[in-house]
């Protein structure tokens, strides 16, 4: 078998009968490949929302996919998004076991460059970018072992493209967290990818092309 050299740290592990791919803790793992190659596909697998063909084994923090709440979290490639909650305060605190501090949101919204989110607006009112790095500050307050962000910024701006990025690949830093990145307009993502695997097809293991230190 033809494996990855991080076993010994890896935090997600996908095999088939004759490869395997591992990502350690503190990676970016970007997903490239054509339109409808099922690059979401493999994300919604990996969150535990559908199956895996037979031939593949998966792991995430040594446990199968959807075996362990929190673990995983999932930004979805919908606008408007698919909300938990009906206002900033809630979105943010959906789901945690302790609600956080005031001082913790206002925190979190600053950290994410949307310090000027009151808590009690509605989340229906957001934009598109101020939508993401909502999801993005909830993700990070929930602190999952691995993030998955279906297109987080095929829809916006280069600019605010290339700033979500930086943000995001900070969030890795400071954290530790593994984010798996799904992304058409893979090039904007390539200068913060720690890895690439080429998506072929839905029922074929990614391609491997390379890491990046």
């Amino acid at each position: 078998m033809n494996s990855d050299p991080l076993t010994d740290n890896s935090v997600l592990i996908l095999r088939d009968a004759a490869r395997s791919l591992e990502a350690a803790a503190g990676e970016i793992v970007l997903l490239i490949g054509e339109v409808g190659s099922g690059k979401s596909l493999w994300l919604k697998r990996l969150a535990g929302l559908a199956s895996f063909p037979p031939q593949f084994t998966a792991t995430i923090a040594g446990k199968p996919p959807g075996k362990e709440i929190g673990a995983v979290q999932m930004l979805f490639d919908h606008q408007p998004p698919l909300w938990l909650g009906q206002n900033i305060g809630e979105e943010l605190s959906f789901g945690l076991k302790a609600m956080p501090s005031r001082h913790d949101l206002a925190t979190a919204l600053a950290t994410w460059g949307v310090a000027d989110l009151e808590s009690d607006r509605d989340v229906a009112t957001l934009n598109r970018l101020q939508s993401v790095r909502l999801r993005l500050a909830a993700m990070e307050l929930s602190g999952p072992v691995i993030a998955l962000l279906d297109n987080p910024s095929d829809a916006l701006p280069e600019a605010d493209a290339v700033t979500l990025r930086d943000d995001i690949a900070a969030w890795v830093k400071r954290s530790n967290t593994t984010v798996v990145v799904a992304s058409n307009r893979w090039h904007d993502w390539q200068p913060a990818a720690t890895q690439l695997w080429r998506v072929t097809a839905a029922d074929f293991l990614p391609n491997r092309e390379g890491r990046h230190e």
